[in-house]
This record gives C-alpha cells, structure tokens and sequence, in this order.
C-alpha cells in the first residue's frame, strides 16, 4: 500500500481512505475502512476518464457484474457511490493474500493436488458469475487471490451480461489478455460464450503448474496468431500426467469441444481422488488446505482496521436484490442497448 497523495480524497460515503493499493487503465484502488471497521478496497474511476463515454461504460458495467455476483470465491460489493455522486466509485471486501502470479513467481509452481484444489475454488466462483448471467472474460492468475480462506476472483472489468445483445465497445475489438485468451476471443469480443472463461481457467492452472502460459510468444501478434491458429498446440510442457487430459480438454481450439464447469469439477476431484485426498477432504477442506499451504501476507499490507467507528446496514445479500449501482446502471444499460434487458 502506497501513502495518498494530496489530490486523493480521504473520506468517500463515510469510508476513510489509508493508502492506495494501485492504479489501472480505468481506475484507482484504494484501502478504505468502512464506518463498522470492514476494511475495503475501493475503486473510484480516474477523473480523466469519467466523461469519456465507453470508459464510463465499462467502469459501471464492472460495477454492476460484481452488485450482481455474490459468493465465496469472490470479492463481494460492500456499498457503492450514490447515483449523483461524481466520479462514481464502489467498495468491495478487502482480500488479503497473494495473487496466483505473485505466489508462483515468489514461491514456485503448485503441486498437481494443490492446483486440482485450485481449479475448483475457480470454478466455484465461475458458477456464481455465469449464473448470474455474466462472463468474467479476464480471468488470469493476476486477477486470483489466494485468500485466507480459499482463492477469491477479483476485477470485473471486462465483464460482459452474456444476455446483452451487443458490447459497449467496437464489436471486433480484442478485449482480454493474451495468455490467458480463448481462440475465440482473439477475434473479436462479440458472441462469446462461458465456454470462453472455461479456456482462460485452463490457461490458469497451466501458469500454476508451471510458471509458464499455453502460449508465450516475443510479441503479442505472434502470441494472438498461435492462440488463434488451431494447428498449433499448447505449451504443456511440466504439467503433471494427471493433469494433462483436463487441461487440454480445457484449452480445446473449439469452444463446444471444452467441458462444462462441472465436467472440469468432477475431473479435478479425480485427480485428488488419484492422489488419496477424496476421501480424507470434503470440498471446504481441501480449499482450507490450500490456503493453509499458499496464504502469505505482504510486509506492504495495511494493518488491522481500528475499532467500528458506528454500525450502518451492509447492502443485502441476496443478489437478485437490485443496489442503487445495479439499478442505475441497468436502467444505462437499458438504454444503452436500445431494447429492454433481462435484468
């Protein structure tokens, strides 16, 4: 965590700002503690931006994916901006831990058991995003932090509502990250489907095996041609056996050729049924003995909240119940798409 700087607020809808945590192409992230002493990590869109059309879009899109996407394996809504307040910001649970890329840069690759374990924490919290009828279209190891309590996504940015029928940006523009990207989506962002999330998960547990991605070129064209050219395989090179038949099904060329969410499920049990550990670890226990085996803290991280400053009601938990974000930015939505939408 980096100190504020004299143009940062430090107080936002009675959140008080400590420190920033980062910067990215939309957003500044800060660590806040709410008025009941929750620590929060806080995203509030770049001022430069906030007039800039698409920019917006994307920024109240991700806002709304995560109003709509509650769970365990996921960074949850704390409480949102009201719908005048400008720039608009909102607050979700502050996760300590590394990201996957963090752990396997600083500690090494994960064994096949532990990785197995990985992949169900994710699809777990991919389940909860595609109910909800959203992709999350960015899934990488940076996005992933492995918790306390089990690995946790994070950053919708990219999020896309599979029902809408269009994006807010230019249909064949290339929305992602390379190494993690689906064949399909190296073309254009427009008429992906979940099966797209189930490729960038594969390309996950390769990083966590290896430390290496399915493809890894000197250029980002020469990467997004491997990707997208289906006469070239994957790197798979250091992925144990019992992994390999999973993962390749995951990064299958065609969409309709990868496996389900529950397919890729089952087949991770298998592998952990292979290593003895199915019958020893229920589903909760083997996440809890991967975060026993990969929680670290950073010397960088803030301290414990002080005590609740007050109690203030926390938005519900039920996500079929609208927020004030999910309910303005549908109705933008609404409008934006020119027809009314299913939510």
């Amino acid at each position: 965590m980096d100190p504020l700087k004299p143009a940062d607020p430090t107080d936002l809808g009675g959140i008080a700002l400590r420190g920033r945590l980062g910067r990215g192409g939309m957003g500044i992230v800060y660590y806040g503690v709410t008025l009941d002493g929750e620590p929060v990590a806080v995203k509030m869109i770049r001022a430069d931006l906030f007039e800039v059309s698409e920019a917006r879009g994307r920024f109240d899109r991700e806002g709304l994916a995560i109003g709509m996407v509650q769970g365990p394996r996921v960074a949850n809504l704390v409480t949102t901006s009201p719908p005048d307040e400008a720039p608009p910001w909102f607050a979700v649970e502050y996760v300590r831990g590394l990201t996957v890329t963090e752990y396997v840069t600083e500690y090494g690759p994960l064994s096949a058991d532990l990785a197995a374990a990985l992949g169900i924490g994710l699809t777990e919290a991919l389940t909860v995003i595609h109910q909800a009828g959203i992709l999350h279209r960015d899934l990488k190891p940076s996005n992933i932090l492995l918790g306390k309590d089990g690995p946790k996504v994070i950053d919708f940015g990219l999020a896309a509502l599979t029902a809408a029928p269009g994006e807010l940006t230019r249909t064949a523009e290339t929305i992602g990250t390379p190494v993690c990207m689906a064949p399909e989506q190296v073309n254009s962002a427009k008429d992906l489907t979940t099966a797209a999330d189930v490729y960038s998960l594969g390309a996950v547990l390769v990083f966590a095996l290896t430390a290496h991605y399915p493809y890894q070129r000197p250029t980002v064209p020469a990467m997004l041609y491997a990707i997208a050219d289906a006469a070239t395989p994957p790197n798979l090179a250091g992925v144990p056996e019992v992994l390999v038949g999973p993962v390749t099904a995951m990064l299958a060329h065609a969409p309709a050729a990868r496996p389900s969410l529950s397919e890729v499920t089952e087949a991770m049990a298998g592998v952990l049924a292979a290593s003895g550990q199915a019958t020893l670890f229920g589903s909760a226990d083997r996440l809890r003995r991967l975060a026993e085996a990969t929680y670290r803290e950073r010397p960088t991280d803030p301290p414990p909240p002080d005590p609740p400053r007050a109690r203030r009601p926390r938005l519900p938990e039920n996500p079929s119940v609208p927020s004030v974000l999910v309910q303005r930015v549908a109705d933008q939505l609404r409008r934006d798409y020119g027809r009314d939408a299913p939510f």
